[in-house]
């Protein structure tokens, strides 16, 4: 090979190399201010690179998070996954992350703040930013989230092994209705009871800033969601959903629980969403609600194609909070199911794998569990529907 082609091989492979560890490792701009103390300032630089390069893995397993914070650090590392990536470019690399602030609070603890910026066109783009606290131990930092320290002036009320934080005022009541269907859920699903901490937050706005989330794109114009995390039997859910005057979601929490106990490459959506429908309501509207309207569509319309309703997804109350025919004729067939054969059966036919074109695998499940195919699940669901 002639010296210049190696030469140019070489650099490429250097280049390779130098962009990949690039990848791997927050970019430090020269106008950030970092410690004066160069063994501090190395400290603190390459924890933080060690912090990151283990976020993808299970939040408990990450070296550098300060254990006693874990479950409010798990709930913030949830947010940080998968950073890097621009779906739409199919690009894992897109967005990088840049030191853009460090903030002595002490000899021992810092404030680190960081952002993920791509490039597009010329344009920058930031996918998110994110705040962290820092504690020196030994010659390494750890990190966690800045929680605590923001809601150290935050009341606190103890009900039984449900914790709330709150400012001002606290409704108890819905705080014990969030106890109540979150002990149903469990129950069904057989998991452990675990003590909870929950804060309640004015809106979403204010969940982000008080766990370290400075912006997400993902998240703009949110105004009404909770994070969560469980770790070490706690739970922790920051609240911020208080969309028509209530704190939880029983649809949502559903969801939550089942996803915590089932992996989500074998759930079939539109079983889930039945399940959601059925115990939790949706759009507010509770289950009987939901079913008032499903009775009315399907008087409405005596010659429906339940079938092709099911396979097309159709809704049958439209408009900016759509309830959707299949997930209403699943709720009928779960409840159904759960009556005649128990909950085992539901999480069999919950299990059957992800909707495919067809419905082929939730099919067979449902002959399997209730002797209805697709000859014959017209006749089925007017019977469900009537009986209802």
């Amino acid at each position: 090979m002639p010296v210049k082609s190696i030469r140019l091989a070489v650099l490429f492979v250097l280049v390779s190399v130098a962009c990949s560890l690039h990848a791997q490792s927050v970019i430090v701009p020269t106008w950030v201010n970092l410690p004066q103390d160069t063994i501090v300032k190395n400290q603190l630089i390459n924890s933080l690179n060690g912090f990151l390069s283990q976020k993808e893995n299970p939040n408990k397993d990450n070296t550098y998070v300060l254990k006693e914070c874990l479950l409010e650090t798990s709930d913030l590392l949830d947010e940080i996954k998968g950073m890097e990536q621009n779906a739409k470019k199919q690009d894992k690399d897109f967005y990088k992350c840049y030191l853009t602030n460090v903030i002595k609070v002490d000899v021992n603890n810092y404030i680190v703040q960081f952002s993920y910026i791509g490039v597009d066109d010329n344009t920058p783009r930031l996918r998110a930013s994110f705040k962290l606290r820092a504690k020196r131990i030994g010659d390494e930092f750890h990190f966690y989230s800045p929680l605590k320290e923001n809601t150290i002036a935050w009341r606190v009320k103890k009900y039984n092994d449900l914790t709330c934080y709150y400012k001002d005022t606290i409704n108890l009541a819905d705080a014990k209705a969030y106890k109540s269907k979150l002990d149903f859920y469990n129950k069904k699903l057989k998991t452990p009871v675990l003590p909870i901490i929950f804060y309640f937050c004015d809106d979403f706005t204010e969940v982000q800033q008080v766990l370290g989330i400075e912006y997400k794109a993902d998240y703009n114009g949110v105004t009404d969601n909770n994070l969560t995390s469980t770790e070490n039997n706690m739970s922790l859910m920051v609240n911020g959903s208080n969309k028509d005057h209530e704190r939880f979601n029983a649809h949502d929490l559903w969801h939550e629980r089942l996803h915590a106990v089932m992996d989500r490459a074998i759930i079939n959506r539109p079983v889930d969403e039945g399940c959601a429908y059925l115990y939790g309501g949706s759009w507010n509207y509770t289950w009987n609600e939901a079913l008032t309207k499903f009775k009315k569509y399907a008087a409405d319309n005596p010659n429906a194609d339940w079938l092709k309703l099911y396979t097309e997804t159709t809704a049958y109350d439209p408009g900016d909070r759509p309830l959707i025919t299949a997930y209403a004729l699943n709720a009928l067939i779960v409840q159904k199911i759960e009556r005649e054969k128990g909950f085992a059966s539901v999480l069999e036919l919950l299990s059957c794998g992800p909707r495919e074109k067809g419905d082929a695998n939730y099919f067979r499940a449902l002959e399997k569990l209730t002797g209805i195919t697709q000859a014959n699940f017209n006749t089925a669901m007017w019977a469900l529907i009537k009986g209802s």
